[in-house]
């Protein structure tokens, strides 16, 4: 596990509207750009964000990921609370 490769993809994701696009599109193909596990591949297609927290990846990056999917952040933080949503 490359906790600085989940942090880029999500960085990656969080930054760019394309990035965004094209992982919505597809996101097996754009995860293939990243040297993943398919582990990780699935935590962050999945929305994982707990699961990745725990592996220390930043939390301000599963945050920005989380809403950059227009998903709520009182989900967010009952996950995080794992009070899951």
């Amino acid at each position: 596990m490359s906790r600085n490769t989940l942090e880029k993809v999500l960085y990656d994701l969080s930054t760019s509207g394309a990035n965004k696009k094209k992982f919505a599109e597809d996101p097996d193909k754009f995860l293939s750009r990243y040297q993943l596990s398919e582990d990780e591949r699935a935590l962050i297609r999945d929305y994982k964000v707990r699961d990745l927290a725990d592996l220390g990846v930043n939390t301000m990056l599963t945050w920005g990921f989380w809403l950059q999917a227009g998903k709520s952040n009182r989900d967010y933080l009952k996950i995080m609370k794992r009070e899951e949503a």
